[in-house]
């Protein structure tokens, strides 16, 4: 079995983009249409796309009706060409995007290997199987983020660098570099441009050839990448949103940077997460031969004098930059205020490729060292999900959790006793096999249980159907969006406990969303506000309230965990209204007209409410890693620092408020009666929709044929066909 695979990998290194293919498919294809759109990253991109498909909101994002200055256009842009497959902004087209920017950060990596390190297929494609391997990649690539595509840029824009820096002349290689740079800032922010420049920089000082990024073709490359920015910022603020250009220069960019409100953590953070994220690949570094690293020669060959006299456009040359990419990412992570472990995927590339020379050249003993080690992790990781019902919060139990146990430990027992034995290369491409393998218990069974809690689905598709019963639908001190896709409408989110308390009084039919805890400690409240649906998500369990009795559900689609809440035992007084909480700030909110949906008014509407259904035992994803990594770190954290910020809604900016005259303009416009900054709140603004101003998007369900066109209804009763 050691030669064949040893063939194997010596016919797979001839082509290795066709074998990385092939394994990143059995990752992912299998289990595209697993599970639901989770909190609170995937929910809000998926009411986003939705702007852009139908309200034509191509060039500025909104969320729930309104700006939304967090992030650029280019993902979006980028799922929005998954339309004509998947035909509507559905939960498979987000993981399809997730799949097909991980097998583009494959080839940017392939691409780095031959244009910056010039080594041959064979280091390329160790590369790609570390990454394969490596658990934190293997859950971003089945979980909506732009991070992916984000680096895929960064890293085209560092062969770009790179090659013109190895000549006299690059015009065409710079200009192209720049424009890359553009792209990624416009993917998810400025370090999509600090990143190459930055490596560039360090990298040009220790050859000593610093004066070659002060000539004329780079200033050429500056002019197109500011053009190309300048042209955005341009066409948001002439198209009147000077509100939010400001909201991303101060408080997107200064503050995130500089003094971070949310995901403030201390210097020290990616020195204890990296090597989390990089798991299992950890282990392999100290495997190899560390006396290098703590020597100076070694480090006076990569960014000493010796590096000087390194041969232009040579594999050690190559080695400079990638050292100098890394370790100035790695430096300027560090420096900024905001942390997060995902910020560290652009080191990715230069890293694995750095790795990938090391373990290729691994004696057989050492790879044995390593391969048992891995094997142990998964031993103890499978052995531990037999006991993750038993120490979580969560009402709901993973079914199917359990399975990981046995097939973790079957993969350990094939490691320890079957691919030890083997050289690096073919043990290296028999544990990317094995771990596409494991993936799909995971997929297929245990992921999908997780719905009910990491997925607002059940709560938001019950609000929902009392919108289109005709109740007026609000949000109390939640993240913005988190009901809006899968509910259907724009929908009031804010934090004044006194307005929703008058509207609870006056109107006729109110439905009502909100941690359980400002629930149970709200005073005064409505004694006609009573709870119909407890739902867990994500960490904390959140309430649906309605002013009026429940009504009755259909016995079919009833689901075990919604138990139905009786109503009010105290007397029917009439209560005053309660003012908002010190911590909150009173805001002026812009709230949104619930309309009835056509695509779900074909039929006529039935006097009783449904619940929603139970969720499908369909197959499941690995996703949860890429959350669980961030809630560790966040409840080890906990325990010496209690300056993490609560999750706040969003505060409003100040734009004119006008009556809309076409759809192009329903989204646009905001209640003008000012706004309340609290520096306190996390780093995205409270941004509320008017009332009266904002259509409702056109669903997706299973009920609207792919092949009809959605309608979009405006206030003035007009009916747009997109």
């Amino acid at each position: 079995m050691n030669k064949f695979l040893s063939k194997l990998w010596t016919a797979a290194a001839f082509f290795p983009f066709l074998l990385l293919l092939l394994l990143l498919a059995l990752q992912t294809l299998p289990s595209l249409d697993s599970r639901a759109l989770w909190f609170s990253d995937e929910i809000r991109y998926g009411n986003v796309l939705e702007h852009v498909l139908y309200a034509k909101k191509w060039l500025v994002m909104y969320l729930n009706g309104v700006p939304y200055p967090d992030k650029p256009p280019v993902y979006f842009w980028f799922l929005a060409a998954f339309m004509p497959i998947f035909k509507a902004p559905t939960a498979p087209l987000f993981f399809a995007g997730a799949a097909a920017s991980a097998l583009l950060f494959l080839v940017a990596t392939l691409s780095m290997n031959h244009g910056i390190l010039r080594e041959k297929n064979e280091n390329g494609l160790g590369a790609g199987l570390i990454l394969l391997t490596c658990f934190y990649f293997v859950a971003l690539a089945q979980y909506s983020r732009m991070d992916l595509l984000f680096t895929t840029f960064i890293t085209f824009a560092h062969i770009c660098f790179y090659r013109a820096w190895q000549r006299e002349k690059a015009t065409g290689l710079l200009l192209l570099g720049f424009a890359l740079c553009a792209v990624a800032t416009l993917t998810k922010g400025p370090l999509g441009f600090v990143f190459p420049v930055l490596a560039s920089i360090v990298y040009l000082a220790i050859t000593g050839r610093i004066s070659r990024f002060f000539r004329r073709d780079v200033a050429y490359g500056f002019l197109l990448s500011l053009v190309i920015l300048g042209a955005w910022i341009a066409g948001a603020w002439f198209s009147g949103e000077q509100e939010l250009i400001k909201n991303i220069f101060y408080k997107q960019i200064y503050r995130r940077a500089l003094n971070a409100s949310h995901h403030q953590q201390p210097f020290w953070h990616y020195f204890a997460t990296f090597p989390a994220a990089l798991l299992p690949w950890t282990f392999v570094i100290f495997l190899l031969p560390l006396k290098k690293l703590v020597q100076g020669p070694f480090w006076s060959t990569i960014l000493g004098k010796t590096a000087r006299h390194a041969d232009v456009d040579s594999t050690r040359s190559g080695q400079i930059y990638l050292w100098c990419a890394l370790l100035s990412g790695f430096i300027l992570l560090t420096s900024l205020s905001t942390k997060i472990v995902v910020y560290l995927m652009p080191l990715f590339p230069p890293l694995s490729l750095l790795l990938a020379q090391g373990v290729l050249n691994l004696p057989q003993t050492r790879v044995k060292y390593f391969i048992r080690a891995f094997a142990v992790l998964l031993t103890i990781l499978g052995l531990a999900t037999l006991f993750v019902n038993a120490f979580t919060p969560w009402p709901t139990d993973l079914k199917y959790i359990w399975v990981m146990a046995p097939a973790s430990v079957l993969m350990a027992l094939l490691l320890w006793f079957w691919v030890a034995k083997w050289d690096v290369r073919p043990a290296l491409l028999s544990t990317a096999v094995l771990m596409a393998l494991w993936v799909q218990p995971l997929a297929m069974l245990a992921v999908p249980s997780l719905d009910p809690i990491m997925s607002p689905k059940a709560q938001g598709e019950l609000m929902g159907k009392y919108i289109r019963a005709g109740y007026t639908p609000a949000a109390y001190k939640i993240y913005s969006g988190v009901y809006t896709y899968y509910c259907g409408s724009n929908i009031l989110e804010t934090q004044d406990l006194e307005k929703l308390g008058k509207m609870a009084q006056t109107e006729k039919k109110f439905v009502l969303g909100m941690q359980k805890r400002y629930w149970d400690s709200w005073k005064n409240r409505p004694a006609n506000l009573h709870v119909i649906h407890e739902q867990w998500i994500a960490d904390r369990p959140y309430v649906l309230l309605i002013n009026g009795p429940a009504l009755s559900a259909d016995p079919a689609s009833k689901r075990k965990d919604i138990v139905p809440m009786p109503m009010p035992t105290v007397d029917p007084v009439q209560p005053k209204a309660t003012p908002a909480p010190a911590h909150s700030e009173s805001v002026t909110e812009a709230q949104p007209a619930p309309q009835p949906n056509p695509a779900r008014t074909a039929e006529p509407q039935k006097e009783a409410i449904d619940a929603p259904a139970a969720p499908q035992e369909t197959p499941g994803l690995f996703a949860l890693f890429v959350d669980g990594l961030e809630a560790i770190w966040d409840s080890v954290s906990g325990l010496w620092t209690d300056d993490t910020p609560e999750e706040q809604p969003r505060v409003q900016p100040t734009t004119p408020q006008d009556k809309p005259e076409s759809l192009n303009k329903a989204l646009d416009l905001l209640d003008k009666n000012g706004t309340a900054q609290d520096e306190t709140l996390p780093e995205e603004d409270e941004l509320e929709p008017h009332l009266q101003d904002v259509p409702t998007l056109p669903r997706h369900d299973d009920t609207q044929k792919h092949d009809e066109k959605p309608e979009v209804i405006i206030p003035n009763g007009e009916q747009i066909v997109i």
